[in-house]
């Protein structure tokens, strides 16, 4: 006959299996062999291609699953398509809430959009782990659940300014820019920003909507300012028909572009890279997304795209993010709660993702973990490079 201790010795494996199951059952979206998340980004409309950031992310949970998931666990990943759209948006994020259970959502893309979905996903409690959307009142004021896992507006404006100002001689500021909050959340901390650190109290200022597809007035009122560098603050399309027209009309005033853009995006739309001399882009990265930094890294999201995705430079917009989940889902064990997560995410200190810029850090009072900004452009030998100012390449 079986002792008390030994019957219970016995039944421990079990119990504590029973335990584990149940606790992955008590936290939505996950099971004892999967983590549902889900992405949200633009997998359709007229800014589809900023939905490669979302592909991307998607890929790098594949990469992940391959090497055999999280603590025996694989990654189901669901797309939602919010096309850019404030409206779209709303809804899709209440489908990943409400509908799909995820335990957690990873992406947004288009700031307009990600402001519109704050409300809802600060409520629901669910985690949101930016992706690729920077405008910082999306994480400002802190919301618990709520993590910028990439650069803000703000550390773009702040990097834009310093790199117009790092050039000698400059002292005349122009921005062309859309009118849309987006827009603003780089805008208003970049002038600020020229007026706090250099004492620049007039700046040049022009708008161009959405959907323009003629920036003749806009090219010609800032060739006529006689200024030293422009500040754009476009989506690709718009960015697209700018460089078009300034390239037309002679504006070759140096300019330093928003992450509104696809860089080699933009030189496809216009057809080569003569229109794009003189014009440089934040850039999120430690170096060139065909360099041998980021060489396994690319290759890791290039093999995992989805069926009929090819590769961009909006595929490496979203995974830096990722990178950053799988590690703290791999720091805080095969117990998983929402409440383990959000407490592992404000713990994370100097994580190098491997590809962003710098290193991540939060912590209960700042969900803005990034910082560190380069620029991307061509240098005088017509050679594209990675800048840390002005005529400094980035080491």
């Amino acid at each position: 006959m079986l002792t008390l201790t030994r019957r219970l010795l016995l039944a421990l494996p079990m119990m504590l299996a029973a335990a584990g199951l149940a606790q992955a059952q008590d936290a939505p979206g996950v099971t004892e062999n999967t983590i549902k998340i889900g992405i949200l980004a633009p997998f359709s409309g007229p800014n589809a291609s900023f939905g490669a950031a979302g592909y991307g992310v998607a890929a790098y949970y594949q990469h992940i699953n391959k090497q055999g998931g999280v603590h025996g666990r694989q990654f189901e990943v669901i797309l939602s398509d919010t096309a850019c759209n404030e409206a779209t948006g709303i809804a899709a994020a209440r489908r990943l809430i409400s509908q799909d259970e995820v335990f957690l959502i990873n992406g947004g893309v288009c700031s307009g959009v990600c402001l519109a979905i704050r409300p809802i996903i600060e409520e629901s409690g669910v985690p949101w782990v930016i992706s690729t959307a920077a405008n910082q009142n999306i994480s400002e004021p802190v919301a618990d659940n709520i993590f910028h896992a990439i650069q803000t507006s703000r550390d773009y404006a702040d990097a834009m300014g310093r790199f117009a100002m790092s050039k000698p001689g400059t002292e005349k500021i122009g921005i062309i820019a859309h009118t849309n909050e987006w827009a603003k959340g780089y805008q208003d901390p970049l002038v600020q920003y020229l007026k706090d650190e250099h004492g620049i109290e007039q700046v040049t200022e022009v708008t161009m909507e959405r959907g323009s597809n003629d920036a003749t007035a806009q090219v010609l009122s800032l060739r006529q300012a006689d200024l030293d560098f422009i500040v754009v603050i476009l989506y690709e399309p718009e960015l697209a028909v700018f460089l078009r027209d300034a390239k037309l009309h002679g504006l070759d005033v140096p300019k330093v572009g928003s992450l509104g853009a696809d860089f080699s995006n933009t030189q496809n739309r216009l057809g080569g890279k003569e229109p794009m001399q003189g014009f440089y882009m934040v850039h999120q990265y430690r170096g060139l997304l065909d360099s041998p930094v980021l060489a396994d890294f690319r290759e890791a999201i290039t093999e995992n795209l989805p069926e009929g995705q090819s590769f961009t430079d909006f595929s490496f917009y979203g995974p830096g993010s990722a990178v950053a989940v799988v590690h703290v889902l791999e720091q805080i064990g095969p117990d998983l709660t929402r409440e383990k997560f959000i407490e592992a995410m404000e713990n994370l200190q100097n994580f190098d993702t491997g590809v962003l810029a710098g290193t991540m850090s939060f912590s209960p009072d700042d969900h803005q973990g990034v910082s560190d900004v380069n620029v991307i452009g061509y240098d005088e030998n017509g050679e594209l490079s990675v800048f840390s100012a002005w005529g400094e390449k980035a080491k």
